[in-house]
């Protein structure tokens, strides 16, 4: 298969379909945890909330998704949340990158209401952030031990299939169908995690439209470049 070439300026589409998610070992717990949705009490019986985390890029935002089509859950960024005025939230919630801004004092609060709001209600709650809650900079005693007492999945650094996986997604999500002797020529050359992946897809279609060039390993050789051993450097 050949390449499709882009202009610059067409945005990437990100594709967030449950299809379009590989299960390997590294998520496999986080996908059986939201595929056993709606979950029963007896499932989850002391915390209406879900933490999935994970290094940036490892699938977070896509899984969130997943659950929000089938849960019909609402994406919501805490700072648009008034804590005098929680009556009338949906009662599915999706709040990402919560470990950014959990060291504020007002999100704290914030969260802890609605932590406890959504208890009250038996609603439910997804967070996404890259750490165990454990980590995260909330000093709030009352919260710290509610978000412990959450049902924590990490999705872990990926497996070869999954970063080809990855790979090839993030080509896709630029309109382009890479050969897969391409994809099986980068995965031994570079750094083993979803940010290079997402970082040399970038590159390689950058380097692709600046020269007019279909994808092919020779391109991306170009790229990569030699090490002094003869080795192609990691990225």
């Amino acid at each position: 298969m050949s390449s499709v070439q882009i202009p610059f300026d067409i945005p990437v589409r990100e594709a967030f379909e449950a299809e379009d998610y590989l299960v390997t070992s590294s998520n496999e717990a986080a996908v059986k945890w939201i595929d056993s949705w709606p979950y029963s009490r007896s499932d989850w019986p002391n915390s209406p909330c879900t933490i999935v985390y994970g290094a940036a890029g490892c699938g977070k935002t896509h899984l969130s998704h997943v659950w929000q089509q089938k849960s019909g859950a609402k994406r919501m960024a805490m700072e648009d949340m008034d804590v005098t005025n929680l009556q009338g939230l949906p009662n599915c919630l999706i709040i990402e990158a919560v470990d950014q801004i959990v060291g504020r004092p007002d999100m704290q609060e914030l969260l802890f209401h609605l932590y406890n709001w959504q208890k009250e209600n038996e609603g439910s709650l997804l967070l996404t952030a890259m750490q165990h809650p454990k980590y995260w900079p909330a000093d709030l005693p009352d919260l710290r031990s509610r978000l412990l007492a959450a049902m924590a999945i990490e999705i872990g650094p990926p497996d070869d299939e999954l970063l080809a996986a990855v790979i090839v997604k993030q080509f896709m999500d630029r309109q382009i169908n890479v050969p897969m002797d391409v994809i099986a020529y980068l995965l031994p050359r570079i750094e083993r995690s979803f940010e290079a992946a997402r970082d040399i897809v970038r590159k390689i279609d950058e380097l692709s439209l600046s020269k007019k060039r279909k994808i092919t390993i020779p391109l991306v050789r170009n790229l990569l470049g030699q090490g002094r051993d003869n080795r192609p450097d990691k990225i």
